[in-house]
């Protein structure tokens, strides 16, 4: 009894480290802030925000836990409402080889944004992930929670970092998904480190990604064509179950800018 308490204890701690770590880049987003006259902030403009971004992946992925999940065709599609500081978001994944794949999935939120300085923003989600391989609604259906941390440095560099908590109600997990995006000219590289946990568990599981995004194609002034090419892989030797090793992920997506 004496050493399972010892060994759930270690595990909470492991845990708090993980949690505490994360959190860390959030707190330096912060620090970095301080000081700056808050002026002007893009928070405070009326105008609405609404896109419709359809995308082509030539594998099946998690965009916020790092998995590569199969190597079939997935269409997705985010549409993002904002106005003022609140908005709300409705993601639909579909694979459009198996019905039954992980990869079928509906994630509808609500957002707040607070805007620390006019490059700096905190931003909280809160939603529902309807998991879709037998029907609208799976069992493994549940609640998620997230805050993110975005800095823009410059017109070329800008770093992301996104806390999530998902599966809220069925065994807690977390998933910390640090983004940094690099302007090159006409081109984006985009470099991500993701870092998912299971409460109650001591392994994780550590991948990396490596995304190059080629020149905008305006089909029109609201609608363009963006190709991107990305690797991705596990830099620790545990993984999910369910997720590959790692490989390359072709994505074609149509951003069309409805307002304003």
């Amino acid at each position: 009894m004496v050493e399972r308490r010892k060994s759930e204890k270690g595990r909470a701690q492991d845990c708090m480290t993980c949690i505490g770590k994360s959190l860390a880049g959030l707190v330096l987003l912060l620090i970095m802030a301080a000081g700056v006259h808050a002026q002007g902030m893009p928070g405070d403009s009326v105008k609405s925000t609404l896109i419709i971004n359809p995308r082509l992946h030539s594998a099946g992925y998690f965009p916020f836990t790092g998995a590569m999940l199969n190597r079939d065709p997935v269409f997705d599609v985010n549409i993002f409402f904002e106005r003022k500081r609140y908005g709300f978001f409705v993601f639909q994944s579909v694979d459009l080889v198996d019905r039954k794949s992980y990869v079928n999935y509906l994630q509808p939120g609500i957002f707040a944004t607070c805007w620390i300085n006019p490059k700096v923003r905190i931003r909280t989600f809160f939603g529902y992930i309807f998991s879709q391989t037998d029907g609208f609604s799976d069992s493994t259906s549940d609640y998620y929670a997230a805050v993110q941390g975005a800095w823009t440095i410059s017109d070329k560099v800008r770093i992301e970092n996104t806390l999530l908590f998902y599966d809220l109600t069925l065994g807690t997990k977390l998933a910390n998904r640090l983004l940094v995006s690099w302007a090159i000219g006409k081109f984006k590289a985009d470099f991500y480190l993701w870092d998912r946990v299971v409460m109650g568990e001591k392994a994780h599981a550590l991948s990396g990604s490596v995304g190059l995004t080629g020149p905008e194609l305006k089909l029109s002034k609201k609608t363009s064509v963006l190709l991107t090419a990305s690797y991705m892989g596990y830099i620790t030797e545990h993984r999910p179950s369910f997720a590959l090793g790692d490989g390359f992920l072709f994505t074609l997506a149509v951003p069309v800018n409805v307002l304003p």
